[in-house]
């Protein structure tokens, strides 16, 4: 994985410089941190600048203990070159493009990897749990909490005892009001405490040891009584917190009834609000964690959108600069040959080749496969002719171009005299078919002879 950042921690003695190994395009991608806090480039005395290419000097030595991250956020605005029609296309230019986008996708793919890694736990065994697995988990842990206080809760109700007759009769408030199934709490007590004034009325009606049975009738409605007693819970506090009421209130040694109940129902409720709490981190880390990885899918996509404007971009300039590598060679298609002797034999040349005679000597006469030949033209060992072949035709041909004088000077006028009272000192002729012209006097030297074959002209002026 490629390096796009360099970590420290300051220590005592440390010097207030840092060496960074990774590349950037511009100083300006290059991003500090100390404890956390961003820091920018400048002299002030919290700002840092580039001791040399590789190397950030803080203009502060930073405090012992400082965590010193320095980090590359390559821009990703706007491509570094940007390339218009018709201009020249520098391959720095391209490279620098490239660059940026790489440089981009390996930001891109760093900050995922970390915003995976804090979105999840390893658990020891080679696998890794997501923080919306640990959210889904806290929860269940909380709908099974929440279940066990609901339970509790009826647990508690089924097991407070109302009276509506002074307490003639007892009867227990809530659902499930079955007493050969329910906890022996109050319902227990109350069926005993009304066994206990049945047996004091029988007792009343008996004759002999009325007395004693009444006695021990009320000695259990005594029992009864303060059992009932204890196993009441109270409140203050709108049920933030339960007391039970009565004497020998030990919840180890007493009946599980109320107090167990009420005990059992406010650790339930504190998990309940613990596992709540955990689930609400839970699912605010999971939340952070989706956002992080949806911005840097959303950044990898545009760094994604980049590479691919770059990829059109190099592919119009590879295209234009091929469109003129052919234009270029488009223009440069005829190929020279001495003289019309030297041309291939057209059975073996493709259609629609060029070629260009240097020498036309008796072209017009020796060869006759050409067609659009201008009347009357004679050929030159000074004109150059061009032709194109035509395959296509029958019989095959060469098809006329133009024709154009190799050197216009040598061509068409032989020599120039253009000093004034020049003296000719050596024999001079003028070339057959070729005119001369002298500007000034001419004064032809003694024993020098000036040759001006028939048909020539001489003009001295």
């Amino acid at each position: 994985m490629a390096v796009t950042e360099n970590t420290f921690t300051q220590q005592s003695g440390d010097p207030n410089t840092r060496p960074f190994t990774f590349e950037y395009l511009k100083q300006s991608d290059v991003k500090v941190t100390v404890a956390g806090s961003a820091k920018t480039e400048g002299t002030g005395s919290d700002q840092w600048q580039f001791a040399n290419a590789t190397t950030v000097q803080f203009n502060t030595t930073p405090a012992n203990g400082s965590f010193i991250r320095i980090y590359r956020e390559t821009a990703d605005t706007n491509l570094s070159a940007t390339f218009y029609a018709g201009s020249a296309i520098k391959s720095q230019d391209l490279n620098d493009n490239f660059t940026q986008n790489l440089y981009v996708t390996q930001e891109v793919r760093d900050d995922s990897a970390l915003a995976l890694t804090n979105s999840r736990e390893h658990d020891g065994d080679g696998t890794y749990t997501t923080a919306i697995s640990k959210a889904n988990t806290a929860v269940n842990t909380a709908n099974a909490a929440d279940a066990i206080a609901d339970n509790a809760k009826l647990a508690t109700d089924r097991l407070v005892a109302t009276t509506s007759n002074n307490g003639a009769t007892w009867t227990l408030a809530g659902n499930n009001t079955n007493a050969s199934t329910d906890p022996k709490g109050v319902g227990y007590a109350v069926t005993q405490a009304e066994a206990a004034v049945a047996s004091a009325a029988t007792a009343n009606n008996t004759a002999g040891n009325a007395v004693s049975t009444a006695n021990a009738a009320d000695t259990i409605a005594d029992n009864a009584k303060l059992a009932t007693d204890r196993l009441v819970a109270t409140t203050s506090n709108n049920g933030t917190s339960w007391t039970l009421a009565g004497n020998n209130t030990n919840a180890s040694t007493d009946p599980k009834g109320v107090g167990y109940a009420v005990t059992q129902s406010e650790a339930a409720v504190a998990s309940a609000a613990t596992a709540n709490t955990t689930a609400g981190n839970a699912v605010t880390t999971a939340n952070s964690a989706t956002s992080t990885a949806n911005a840097a899918t959303t950044t990898a996509n545009t760094a994604s959108t980049n590479a691919s404007a770059a990829v059109t971009t190099a592919n119009s300039a590879s295209a234009t600069a091929t469109a003129s590598a052919n234009t270029v060679a488009n223009s440069a298609i005829y190929q020279v040959v001495a003289n019309y002797a030297a041309l291939p034999a057209l059975n073996s040349v493709d259609n629609g080749k060029f070629y260009q005679i240097s020498d036309s000597t008796s072209i017009e006469n020796s060869f006759s496969a050409i067609t659009g030949e201008p009347t009357g033209f004679t050929g030159h060992s000074g004109l150059s002719v061009k032709l194109k072949s035509n395959t296509t035709a029958s019989p095959k041909v060469w098809e006329w171009q133009e024709y154009y004088a190799n050197d216009p000077e040598t061509r068409y006028r032989k020599k120039l005299i253009v000093e004034n009272l020049h003296t000719i000192d050596e024999n001079y002729t003028i070339g057959t078919n070729n005119n001369a012209s002298s500007v000034g006097p001419v004064a032809v030297g003694a024993n020098k002879t000036l040759t001006i074959p028939a048909n020539s002209l001489y003009l001295v002026h």
